[in-house]
């Protein structure tokens, strides 16, 4: 009798420590991908090879849910310019249009699907959510 009114309560718990575990193990992903990505835009590698370093970085994330953006900026005359996206250098010379000594960011998006599904979502007050997007950002010097 008793087991039978502390058993949902159980379970509960379990799913919760098991989505959270997923969750983190998601969030970790995606902060080691923008680092991955602003790494490579910080040493003036080619957009395509960010994308490409920002998604090794990824490797246990399904990469069809995780989206990304770079961007840059310098110091003019006492303040910050406004973020712009990073592009490839029109020179041919292989290398980006962040200007050195600037700052670049690298942010990504993952759509990480709950495994408990509403069940949890309706825990952390996102009643009927099947999804929580996690994100991460790293800012790093231009060399």
């Amino acid at each position: 009798m008793e087991f039978a009114l502390v058993l949902p309560l159980l379970l509960v718990l379990l799913f919760a420590i098991i989505e959270f575990g997923f969750l983190f193990k998601d969030q970790m992903a995606v902060q080691q991908a923008a680092r991955e990505g602003a790494r490579a835009a910080g040493v003036g590698r080619p957009v395509a090879e960010i994308t490409a370093r920002l998604q090794a970085g990824a490797a246990t994330l399904t990469l069809t849910s995780l989206t990304n953006d770079k961007m840059s900026r310098y110091y003019n005359s006492g303040a910050w310019t406004t973020w712009v996206n990073i592009a490839d250098r029109s020179d041919g010379s292989g290398y980006n249009d962040a200007p050195a000594g600037g700052q670049v960011r690298v942010r990504c998006y993952y759509t990480h699907a709950l495994v408990t599904g509403p069940l949890f979502a309706n825990l952390i007050g996102r009643s009927g959510a099947t999804s929580i997007t996690l994100y991460g950002t790293m800012i790093m010097r231009r060399e």
